[in-house]
This record gives C-alpha cells, sequence and structure tokens, in this order.
C-alpha cells in the first residue's frame, strides 16, 4: 500500500518528509499539509505523519546546495509558497532525478522537464509579492504600531519583510495575513518576528477607527481624473480581489467583470 505523508504544512516541515522518505525507503503517493482541510481521502493510501526535524530538513537544504545550488533552493522553496495542491509532488520529481545521480549536470539544468513548471509557479509567486509591496496600507493602531492587513493568493509575507524591515526601521508595524492568520511584527529593534492573530475582528476595528483610510480616500480622489477612468486597464493593473484591503477603493463599488 502506497502512502500519503501529512505534515505541518512548512517546508521544513516537507524537507523533513522527504528526508523520512529517503531514509525509511517509502513508497509515497501524496503529501497533506495541516492547511489542506478540504483534501480529498483516498481509502486505498495509508497515511503517514511526519513532524518537522530541523536537523533533517537542514541537512536536506545542503544536500541540494550540493547537488544544485543556492538558487535552486530558493526557487523550490519560492515554488512552495504557492501553496498550490501538488506542488510537494511536483517539487518530490525534481528531487528524485536530481539525487539519483544520472545526470551529474541535472541540477544545472533550468530546463529540464521537472524545473521547467516549478519556474513558471516561482515567478507568479514572486510576480505578486513584488506588486503586494505597492498594495500595503496602514493604519495608526494600539499601542502606536501601524497595522495593514492583506490577504494574497500565495503565501508571501515573508518575502516582503527585506522591504518593510529596512523601510521603516524605526517605526513599530504589524502586516496582518488574514487568510493564512498570521502577521509579521516589527517593535523598533530592528528585527521582525511571526506572531499569530486569531482575534482577527479586533484587528479590523483597529484599522478602520483611525483616520488613515479617510486620508487615503480622500487623497485617492484628489488625483482621480474621470474623463481617463479606464476600468479594464485598472483591473489588470490592481486585481479586484485585493480591492477590499485598499481603502481608497472601499467607497468605489466593483465593476462588473
Amino acid at each position: 500500500m502506497t502512502l500519503s505523508i501529512s505534515y505541518d504544512s512548512s517546508f521544513d516541515g516537507f524537507l523533513s518528509a522527504i528526508f523520512e522518505i529517503y531514509s525509511q525507503r517509502l513508497d509515497v503517493e501524496n503529501f497533506v499539509p495541516d492547511r489542506d482541510t478540504d483534501a480529498p481521502v483516498d481509502l486505498f493510501q495509508q497515511n503517514f505523519r511526519v513532524e518537522t526535524n530541523e536537523d533533517s530538513a537542514m541537512r536536506l537544504r545542503r544536500a541540494i546546495v550540493n547537488n544544485a545550488s543556492e538558487d535552486v533552493l530558493s526557487l523550490l522553496e519560492t515554488a512552495f509558497l504557492s501553496e498550490e495542491r501538488g506542488i510537494e509532488m511536483k517539487i518530490f520529481a525534481y528531487l528524485r532525478k536530481l539525487f539519483s545521480g544520472d545526470d551529474p549536470n541535472y541540477g544545472k539544468n533550468p530546463a529540464s522537464l521537472e524545473m521547467l513548471p516549478l519556474y513558471k509557479i516561482a515567478g507568479s509567486v514572486r510576480h505578486e509579492a513584488g506588486n503586494m509591496l505597492g498594495m500595503v496600507r496602514f493604519s495608526k493602531g494600539p499601542g502606536n504600531f501601524y497595522i495593514s492587513k492583506i490577504e494574497p493568493k500565495y503565501d508571501i509575507l515573508l518575502m516582503m519583510e527585506p522591504h518593510f524591515r529596512n523601510r521603516f526601521a524605526f517605526e513599530k508595524w504589524i502586516i496582518y495575513d488574514s487568510k493564512r492568520k498570521y502577521a509579521l511584527l516589527h517593535d523598533k529593534v530592528g528585527e521582525s518576528k511571526v506572531v499569530t492573530l486569531p482575534d482577527e475582528e479586533s484587528f479590523v476595528k483597529a484599522i478602520q477607527s483611525d483616520g488613515f483610510t479617510q486620508l487615503w480616500q480622500d487623497y485617492y480622489k484628489s488625483i482621480a481624473i474621470k474623463e481617463r477612468e479606464n476600468p479594464k486597464l485598472l483591473r489588470r493593473c490592481l486585481p479586484v480581489r485585493y480591492w477590499k484591503n485598499l481603502p481608497e477603493r472601499q467607497a468605489v463599488s466593483t465593476p462588473a467583470l
């Protein structure tokens, strides 16, 4: 019977699972991250739980770098952040070929059959991370914190951290991913940390209670030229799914698609 491996949804958790596959020579057909609560159940697969092991994950990271490169490791982690169902098996397919030893140049071949889809997925993740930098809107919250709420398609919050840590190094701020229920918190000491914020209601109230929202809306109205409105271009440059967290769009009805 083949196995379905469950793990804690983290990249290190996934690498720990890969390490166990090789250590125990497991026959695996599927990965089920904890976040995927709607994953279909296959009665012909036995579940095998793997807990995150930092040492195992680090050893596998070194193996990927030694057999390929740091860039490949970064690309695999970025593709993983897509949270696309089945992304684990795509990465695993690449790693099996990489570690097989059949082709010593395989790790340096970006056009391999297994690598091409990962490049495409990682490109989409990086594209959203870059776009999201311009769509973060801060409000003044309790404790003199500047707070913002986002809901990206991909798990990109940690990819955004260097930009805001450098730009607002001496401010206290929180960026909350409402889809994944965690946030980045920066408290003026030069370091940012991940925190969980299960009470989203109070977070949203803090955003809505200050005057920043009205300032954004007033600014947007002041620079808008009605005669030059182009709804199709707007939707292409600023996808509608982001509008609910942009104060300048809250007073604007969503155009027909």
